[in-house]
């Protein structure tokens, strides 16, 4: 043994050793948050291919969020109409349609979202066709 030596207790050490193997993991974890927001597009990207095509959506609650769309996949929700589909689901993105985008906030570009799906859900001014709903008919008791 040297003489500047510290002894710890293993249980000392045996903690110590589990408090850097989970700031370690934790660390690598924590690089992005996933997030989904919902809303109408007030903003198209430009048309000119570019490293960002930046997206801008109005929430319900009015407060505007931009993602990047250069990367993400770009797709119709199941309820979309097909009549009123485009052969590419990029076209569909015009003003006022109602999407869903699915984005990470990359903590490296100052907390820009980077979408990696968008969901087109409905194309401007289109509202379902309301259903019928077949409730049981109300009978008569027979006594």
């Amino acid at each position: 043994m040297l003489p500047f030596s510290i002894q710890l207790p293993m249980r000392r050490l045996r903690f110590l050793a589990t408090l850097a193997i989970t700031a370690f993991v934790s660390s690598a974890f924590a690089g992005s948050i996933t997030g989904v927001f919902q809303g109408t597009v007030v903003q198209l990207p430009s048309a000119k291919p570019a490293k960002t095509r930046w997206l801008y959506v109005q929430g319900k609650n009015g407060v505007i969020r931009r993602a990047n769309i250069a990367k993400a996949i770009i797709e119709y929700d199941e309820d979309f109409p097909a009549k009123r589909r485009h052969k590419l689901a990029s076209d569909s993105l015009i003003k006022a349609a109602v999407v869903r985008v699915t984005a990470e906030q990359d903590e490296a570009r100052g907390g820009e979202w980077q979408a990696t799906n968008v969901l087109i859900v409905s194309p401007p001014g289109y509202e379902k066709p309301k259903t019928k709903t077949t409730a049981p008919m109300p009978t008569l008791a027979r006594r």
